[in-house]
C-alpha cells in the first residue's frame, strides 16, 4: 500500500508539473529562446578589433616596408585603423610580437625559434629574400672566409640581415669578432662601400632597386655567385633555398648582370599571435594573395603566398583559407557586413534549433492544455454520478446536488478562447444530465421500478 500510494503521489505531481509547463508554454518558450540566444552569443567569437598594429621597416625602399604599406592600405580600405610601428627588422619584429606590441609583422626565414617564440604563428611565406654579397675592388673572391678581418656592412642590431650574415659567416668558421661588423644596410651600406669605408656588404632583400641596383652598376664592385656552394649552404642552413638571377635581370639594355647568378635566399613570412581573430586571419591571407601572387624575378605567378618551409606553426585558420578559400559571405559581402552576418548566424542557430520544434508542437500542446482545463472536471462529475447511483436517501442526494451546482459554477467561470468554448457547453450538458438523475423523487421511481422487476422475476 505505501508503495502504491507513493507512486500515485509521484504521478499526480508529474501531471501537475506537466500541466503547469504546458499552461505557461508561451512564457517557457520565450525564456528558452532567450537562453539559447544568450548561449549562442557566448559561443560566438567576439567581433574583430578595429585597430591593427603592423610592423614596418625604417627604410622606405625596403621590401618589408613596401609589403607592410600594401597590407596597411588594404586594411584601411576595409575599415580598420592601422597603426604603423617602425622597426629595425625581423629580430625586433619577433620581440614586439612576443611582447604584444604589434599584431602583424614580416619575419625573415631562419630567425624564429618555435620554443622561444611559442604563441606566435605563421600566415604563410610571401617572397624570397636573396642574399647579396658585394665585395669592393681588390677583395679576394674566395668565399666569405676571405673576408676575415674586413669591414663588412651587416645591418643594425635587431635586423634579420645581421642575424643571417653572422649565420653565413659561422658556416665559414668566422666568428663575429673576426670581422669589423658595420651596423648599416640598404642605401647606407651602398654609400659606405662607394666611399671606401666598407670592404664588403651583405644585403638580404627582395628589392632590386636601391642599394642592389646601385652596387651592381658600379665598376669594381663584385657580386658573389653562390653557384658552386649553394647546395652546401642549403645543407648547413636548411631555411635557405637557391634562386637565380637571370642574365639581364637587372637591365636588359645594359645586359646586367652579364651572366646568370645563383643566390641563396630565405623566405619572408607574415607572423601573428596565435589568438589573432579568425576573420582577421582570413582577411590578411586574402590581402597577402592580392599583393604577392604576381610573378617576380625570383618566383612564378601564384607561388606565393604558401605554407612551405615555415619556422613557426601554421595558423589553423590560415591553412583552412589556403585549402578552401574565403567563405561565401566574405566573397559576396563587404568584410564588416559578413562579420556581422556570420556572428548572427552563430547566435541564431541554437534559437532556430529550439524554435522549429516549438512551432511544430506548440499548437498541439496549447490545444491539449485548453482541453485539459475542461476535461479535468469530468473526473469530479464521474464521481458525483457514481455516488448518485448508490445513494437513495434525500439528504445524501441533496448534498450531491450541491456539489453539482458548485461544479457547474466553476465550469461557468472557465475563460477559454472561442474555439474551445464548445467543450464547456458539452460539459454543461453532461452536468444537466446528471442533475436530472438527482431530481427529487427520481430515486423512489427508480426503486419502485426495481422492486416491481424483482417481484415479476
Amino acid at each position: 500500500m505505501p508503495a502504491r500510494r507513493s507512486r500515485r503521489i509521484v504521478g499526480i505531481a508529474m501531471q501537475r508539473l506537466l500541466a503547469w509547463t504546458v499552461r505557461h508554454w508561451v512564457l517557457s518558450a520565450i525564456t528558452l529562446l532567450i537562453g539559447c540566444a544568450a548561449l549562442g552569443y557566448a559561443l560566438a567569437a567576439p567581433p574583430p578589433p578595429r585597430e591593427i598594429r603592423i610592423a614596418t621597416g625604417t627604410q622606405a625602399d625596403s621590401a618589408y616596408t613596401q609589403a607592410a604599406e600594401a597590407y596597411a592600405a588594404r586594411l584601411e580600405a576595409t575599415g580598420f585603423r592601422v597603426r604603423r610601428v617602425p622597426t629595425q627588422g625581423s629580430v625586433e619584429n619577433l620581440d614586439l610580437l612576443r611582447a604584444g606590441r604589434v599584431d602583424v609583422a614580416l619575419v625573415q626565414g631562419g630567425i624564429a625559434d618555435r620554443a622561444r617564440d611559442a604563441g606566435l604563428e605563421s600566415l604563410g611565406a610571401v617572397f624570397h629574400e636573396p642574399v647579396w654579397v658585394f665585395r669592393g675592388a681588390g677583395q679576394d673572391a674566395g668565399g666569405l672566409a676571405a673576408l676575415r678581418g674586413r669591414r663588412i656592412a651587416v645591418g643594425p642590431e635587431g635586423s634579420g640581415t645581421r642575424a643571417l650574415a653572422f649565420a653565413l659567416m659561422a658556416a665559414n668558421d668566422l666568428r663575429p669578432d673576426d670581422v669589423e661588423a658595420l651596423p648599416v644596410t640598404g642605401t647606407a651600406a651602398a654609400e659606405a662601400m662607394l666611399a671606401g669605408t666598407a670592404d664588403a656588404a651583405i644585403l638580404v632583400t627582395a628589392r632590386l632597386a636601391g642599394a642592389v641596383a646601385t652596387l651592381m652598376t658600379r665598376p669594381g664592385i663584385v657580386l658573389d655567385d653562390f653557384a658552386g656552394l649553394a647546395d652546401a649552404y642549403e645543407a648547413r642552413l636548411p631555411f635557405l633555398t637557391t634562386v637565380r638571377m637571370p642574365e639581364g635581370g637587372l637591365s636588359l639594355a645594359d645586359n646586367r648582370p652579364p651572366r646568370p647568378v645563383a643566390l641563396v635566399a630565405p623566405v619572408a613570412s607574415v607572423v601573428v599571435p596565435e589568438d589573432t581573430h579568425p576573420q582577421v586571419v582570413s582577411l590578411l591571407v586574402g590581402i597577402m594573395q592580392e599583393v604577392h601572387r604576381p610573378r617576380t624575378l625570383f618566383s612564378a605567378e601564384g607561388v606565393f603566398p604558401n605554407t612551405l618551409a615555415q619556422d613557426l606553426p601554421m595558423n589553423a585558420d590560415a591553412e583552412r583559407y589556403y585549402a578552401r578559400g574565403r567563405t561565401v559571405l566574405q566573397a559576396w559581402l563587404p568584410f564588416w557586413v559578413a562579420v556581422t552576418v556570420e556572428r548572427l548566424l552563430v547566435i541564431l542557430l541554437p534559437v532556430v534549433g529550439i524554435a522549429l520544434p516549438l512551432i511544430r508542437f506548440g499548437p498541439v500542446l496549447y490545444t491539449w492544455q485548453m482541453e485539459t482545463r475542461v476535461w479535468r472536471h469530468y473526473e469530479t462529475l464521474r464521481r458525483i454520478e457514481a455516488q448518485a447511483e448508490a445513494t437513495r436517501d434525500d439528504a445524501g442526494r441533496s448534498a450531491l446536488r450541491d456539489r453539482l451546482e458548485a461544479l457547474e459554477g466553476r465550469v461557468a467561470r472557465l475563460s477559454l478562447p472561442v474555439t474551445y468554448r464548445r467543450h464547456v457547453f458539452a460539459l454543461r450538458r453532461d452536468i444537466a444530465y446528471v442533475r436530472a438523475q438527482l431530481a427529487p423523487g427520481r430515486h423512489q421511481a427508480v426503486a419502485q421500478f426495481d422492486d416491481a422487476s424483482e417481484a415479476a422475476a
